[in-house]
């Protein structure tokens, strides 16, 4: 029997968890294979980052096929582990004004009981915002749940702080 995936990729990190949430205003549920798919990475990693895209566009060429329900799957999955720690350095109240966040949520993960340690969520008109911080600095920023106004948002946050976005799934790099 052959194993098929429903994506070409995932993060080799899973984040700590906690019992306790780090925010009380919301919680964000986010399964294991969404960790990571969206995210923000620091400009100095351009290159690890099209390293492994390379990778995560064979699976797509070479290891993909279409069902009869329109649905692409993979016969091979690339599990990330080039690029590391997104090695982020934006204060969060900087980050909260941007997006025009006023309240701050939590993360869960479906597969583990208890919230992500020093996780943080924020909503905007461009989906959820959600990431890890420390001591109210931001080290890494993803989004899931896009909306079509992230179309504009995501640029501008790629702009105003020198990243670089990725979407490891779509294959797909955004720099200032």
């Amino acid at each position: 029997m052959d194993t098929w995936f429903t994506l070409p990729t995932v993060s080799d990190e899973r984040p700590p968890m906690t019992n306790l949430p780090a925010y009380p205003d919301f919680t964000v549920t986010l399964s294991g294979n969404d960790w990571r798919q969206a995210e923000f990475i620091n400009i100095n990693k351009l290159c690890a980052v099209g390293e492994e895209m390379d990778e995560i566009k064979d699976v797509r060429i070479n290891h993909s096929k279409e069902f009869a329900d329109g649905m692409r799957q993979y016969h091979r999955l690339y599990t990330r582990h080039q690029v590391g720690a997104p090695e982020l350095f934006i204060p969060l109240f900087e980050l909260k004004t941007f997006l025009k966040s006023n309240i701050i949520g939590s993360i869960a993960m479906q597969e583990h009981p208890g919230f992500v340690k020093q996780g943080f969520a924020l909503s905007s008109a461009a989906g959820c915002y959600y990431g890890l911080e420390e001591n109210g600095v931001v080290k890494s920023l993803c989004i899931h749940n896009l909306t079509h106004a992230a179309e504009k948002e995501v640029p501008r946050l790629v702009r105003v702080f020198s990243l670089i976005y990725v979407n490891w799934c779509n294959c797909t790099i955004l720099t200032p």
